[in-house]
């Protein structure tokens, strides 16, 4: 008998909190009256609840998805209408590989290429860091409530509270931090910079940047200087994916500096993955330049994750992810 023959009522379920769940910042600490667009929360209960021996196994880890600038829309959404991600399939994917798994909301109106004229070769790291614990840069001030580490918390709280058979509470620790060693964390643009600063600082289960990292001084003509300290997390447990034609706060050339700077080219060159296929010779850098014609940066920079080319580069997701 096929899984498909054996679903029973809860499969409705299954199939909402796999298509995701908003869930509103606000609704998790009353501080927070910013930045309230929703978090996404996806996980497959058949998996992390049911354990279906059909499915995957549950990895017992959380990927912590952090979206890049978020620019005015125009028009706002209705109100009482939520936006999802741009990355929900990737998220989807990943749930389905047995992650449970958070789209975060954050304070993410201004970019970190806000700092690359500074001479101060720390600023990108001071910006990277006020945002993710809360603090003061040059740039930007944010409040501990806003940071990326209490709205995460104060989330995993909350479902750990209302989604008790998920079993969220494994990525808290007891004194109700973030157990990040069993966080894998991934981003787009700014979020992807943020992933890799945080993989810098903590040991993680792997760090995936999309558009990213792109941290590059014009005023010193050199890759941000976090990318040369000493990492938490093994190198090998680093991914980057980005687009040839992708000139959103860095060069082309600029971010090859900046990974080299990580060392991910340790791990081989460069490749291109509409020419090859998993495991694309086991590179860490993962290059695209899909459709193949001249495309405006701002497309480029979107391509990696547009739910129009999911068939195309779901394998390199999943290689990635796996």
């Amino acid at each position: 008998m096929s899984y498909a023959q054996t679903q029973t009522p809860e499969d409705t379920q299954t199939q909402q909190a796999l298509d995701g769940m908003a869930i509103r910042p606000s609704s998790t600490d009353a501080a927070i009256t910013e930045f309230d667009d929703p978090h996404w929360v996806y996980v497959n209960r058949s998996i992390v609840v049911r354990h279906h021996a059909a499915l995957p196994a549950d990895r017992k880890e959380l990927l912590l998805w952090i979206p890049g600038t978020r620019s005015p829309r125009t028009p706002e959404p209705a109100p009482g209408r939520v936006v999802r991600s741009a990355s929900n399939e990737f998220c989807k994917v990943a749930a389905t590989l047995g992650y449970h798994v958070i789209a975060l909301s954050y304070p993410n109106s201004l970019s970190a290429s806000s700092c690359n004229k500074d001479a101060d070769p720390e600023a990108f790291e001071k910006f990277r860091l006020a945002i993710i614990q809360g603090g003061t840069s040059e740039h930007i001030t944010v409040s501990r409530t806003n940071s990326i580490e209490n709205r995460l918390i104060k989330l995993l709280q909350q479902l750990v509270q209302k989604r008790g058979r998920e079993d969220w509470g494994q990525f808290l620790t007891a004194e109700g931090g973030i157990a990040w060693e069993k966080i894998a964390v991934a981003g787009q643009s700014q979020g992807g910079g943020h992933s890799a600063l945080i993989g810098i600082h903590h040991q993680v289960a792997r760090v995936l940047s999309f558009g990213a990292p792109r941290d590059y001084s014009v005023a010193l003509q050199a890759p941000a200087a976090w990318y040369l300290k000493e990492s938490a997390t093994p190198k090998e447990r680093f991914y980057a994916f980005n687009h040839e034609q992708d000139r959103q706060g860095s060069t082309p050339a600029q971010l090859l500096e900046n990974l080299r700077a990580l060392k991910l080219d340790a791990f081989g060159p460069p490749v291109l993955v509409e020419n090859s296929k998993p495991p694309y010779a086991k590179s860490h850098i993962l290059m695209t330049n899909h459709p193949g014609t001249k495309v405006d940066s701002l497309t480029a920079h979107a391509t990696m994750l547009s739910p129009k080319n999911k068939a195309l580069f779901e394998p390199a997701w999943r290689y990635m992810l796996e």
